[in-house]
């Protein structure tokens, strides 16, 4: 299970409205795909060869599956961490950056050395491209709390289609009922979003549900 979170880390990070690997971030035009235009438009640092290596299926746009294809964030990400603005699923609500006393709240155990090896690049603090690293969810397995936790959306969505319906979510959150769909289906078709996935409430909700 990748990108695991557990309610407290939710305390920390905002939601997933200013993620980088959000559709909607990019997506101007309101085509829920996204072109190298409207990626540019908002990060003039990507090029067109990295839009490419995203592209798998050489359609010359994006899909919200290639969005959250692994290191589509690092490319999409890159440069904007020099301006002091982590644009992620792990955008922090104040700093932008999670300290090891606010990782050790929500990871309980985690120690100094291994906080330090997810700093990868040594600045004394933890960026969302750092905390959502394989090797950073390999230590914080280690220390993950057994309540209220998250898995990825693609983790849940079976199907490819970029959104998890109730039979999927079910799959994984067995406790999970009509009720608390269409709860957490806040525009209301049925389904739940990228961005539905990763606000708080669904958070507690499905945290509930394991």
């Amino acid at each position: 299970m990748k990108l695991l979170i557990c309610s407290a880390v939710a305390t920390i990070l905002t939601t997933v409205s200013a993620s980088a690997a959000s559709i909607h971030t990019f997506d101007a035009n309101g085509d829920r795909f996204v072109s190298f235009d409207e990626v540019v438009a908002i990060n003039a640092h990507v090029k067109r060869s990295e839009f490419r290596d995203l592209d798998v299926n050489r359609d010359r746009r994006l899909s919200s599956v290639e969005l959250q294809a692994p290191g589509a964030e690092a490319i999409l990400n890159r440069g904007v961490n020099t301006l002091g603005t982590v644009h992620s699923v792990g955008d922090i609500a104040q700093g932008r950056f999670v300290s090891l006393p606010e990782l050790a709240q929500a990871y309980p155990g985690l120690r100094a050395h291994e906080y330090d090896i997810i700093d990868t690049n040594n600045d004394g603090r933890v960026s969302s491209n750092e905390l959502y690293a394989s090797a950073a969810q390999a230590i914080l397995g280690v220390h993950e709390q057994n309540e209220s936790i998250l898995v990825s959306l693609d983790s849940v969505d079976t199907d490819g289609s970029g959104f998890a319906s109730l039979a999927e979510i079910q799959v994984v959150y067995r406790g999970a009922t009509p009720n608390d769909l269409h709860e957490l289906d806040i525009n209301r078709d049925g389904r739940i979003s990228f961005t539905e996935f990763y606000t708080l409430r669904t958070i507690e909700v499905l945290g509930e549900k394991k």
